[in-house]
């Protein structure tokens, strides 16, 4: 398969999102892959299922707290997690097994 072609089937797959970070429009494939956004980095998704809409948000976000509460009171319909995996933050040296 061309570059062209797989570019054209992932244009396809695109949809509009806001980012809840930035408040600017983007094109994510899917509102619920955890990605970054284009313009700030910070990476989010939004899961719904009916009747419970969950955001997760980056924990490498600066002001995390502030910003959490800020999403809280924007948005009370939906429950909001913050992303911690450890695979988010990679480890060197002798601890990366931990």
């Amino acid at each position: 398969m061309t570059d062209i072609a797989l570019l054209s089937i992932l244009e396809l797959d695109m949809s509009e999102n806001t980012c809840p970070y930035c408040g600017e429009k983007i094109d994510k494939p899917s509102p619920d892959r955890f990605t970054a956004c284009p313009l700030c980095g910070y990476r989010s998704a939004r899961l719904e299922s009916e009747p419970n809409t969950c955001l997760i948000i980056d924990s490498r976000l600066p002001n995390l707290m502030d910003k959490f509460q800020e999403l809280l009171s924007q948005d009370s319909e939906s429950a909001i997690l913050i992303d911690r995996r450890v695979g988010q933050m990679p480890i060197a040296g002798t601890d990366r097994r931990r």
